[in-house]
């Protein structure tokens, strides 16, 4: 009865992000006056909210324009589109699960293998590690009381240059390693059964690098969102400091981007909030205030995300219980 198994004990995969989230909204709500929080919040400009809105419309448009690049322009924008939705839909439900969301939906669309598309998002997910560092690096300077995640910001861009510096002997050598792989199989039928087949689909998924053009645009549209999410957290802070500097922005969007892959309970709630404040009390933002403008940009990234999720489940004829369905099975068959 393995399903009955995963079932029961799925309650621990949940459990130290739920544990994560916990601590972060209680030691968040020891530290705030809530009067003086409630006074904050009220500041939101509505106006700014809906500007922020349309924004990250475009932000997940220019997502799925790079990621279309990846793949080698084999969808279209608008089927790109409607993917990057429903993956983003799906993280909020079960963390890191988009991803592999994506690559099941694009077989829908056009057959290709499972491994093949993820390592497209794989490539993906090292751009936007290696841009965050080095947001993170560029502005750091002027906050140095951050400056312990100086080593961490390097060592991601470490491991993501090294990373692709790997793909491209992978993939100059492919014979080489695609005979590694044979000699491989024949000494294991559990490594010619699940592993060679995905390594290999990895690497044909990956050969995109190779194409300086496709590359080049990639990193265009995701610079493209990566300055639209920025804008989104400089326009909602106005709301709330004033007219801060641009590069304060830069900041905790980059900072955002290592606190969000901590552990955490489902949409990141807790661990969201307790980034920002952390970021902006670098700039001795008080904590209530720093609360409620991460709070009302939560708000926003999720109403987002769940309007455009649910718009491009009916466009596509797509169930969410489907896809959840989807995901678990691969993700059981992983740990399989």
């Amino acid at each position: 009865m393995p399903s009955q198994t995963n079932s029961k004990n799925s309650w621990k995969r949940w459990l130290p992000g739920l544990v994560v989230s916990g601590v972060v909204i209680y030691v968040l709500f020891r530290l705030i006056d809530v009067d003086t929080f409630l006074l904050a919040l009220k500041k939101t400009n509505y106006l700014h909210v809906g500007i922020a809105f349309c924004l990250m419309v475009l932000a997940n448009f220019s997502r799925a324009a790079a990621w279309r690049e990846l793949l080698g322009r084999k969808i279209s924008l608008m089927d790109a589109f409607y993917i990057v939705n429903e993956g983003y839909l799906l993280n909020q439900i079960i963390p890191r699960s988009g991803e592999i969301g994506r690559a099941l939906l694009v077989n829908s669309v056009v057959e290709m293998n499972f491994f093949q598309v993820f390592s497209t998002i794989i490539i993906e997910r090292a751009l936007d590690l290696s841009i965050a560092a080095v947001m993170f690096l560029s502005t750091i300077g002027n906050a140095l009381t951050l400056d312990w995640i100086v080593p961490v910001a390097i060592t991601v861009l470490c491991v993501v240059l090294t990373g692709f510096l790997f793909l491209f002997w992978a993939i100059k050598k492919k014979d080489t390693v695609e005979g590694w792989l044979d000699r491989t199989d024949q000494k294991s039928g559990f490594f010619q059964k699940h592993i060679s087949p995905n390594l290999k689909a990895i690497l044909n998924g990956a050969e995109v690098i190779q194409d300086p053009k496709r590359v080049l645009l990639a990193v265009f549209w995701i610079m493209v969102c990566w300055l639209l999410w920025v804008s989104v957290s400089y326009i909602l802070l106005i709301g709330f400091v004033g007219k801060p500097p641009f590069w304060w922005a830069i900041f905790i969007q980059s900072v955002l981007a290592f606190g969000i892959a901590l552990p955490s309970a489902p949409a990141g709630l807790g661990v969201y909030e307790g980034t920002l404040v952390a970021a902006l009390t670098v700039f001795s933002v008080e904590k209530e205030t720093a609360l409620s403008f991460a709070i009302i940009m939560h708000a926003v990234q999720l109403v987002t995300i769940a309007t455009l999720g649910i718009i491009s489940l009916a466009i596509k004829g797509n169930s969410l219980g489907m896809l959840l369905n989807k995901v678990v099975d691969r993700l059981r068959k992983k740990k399989e």
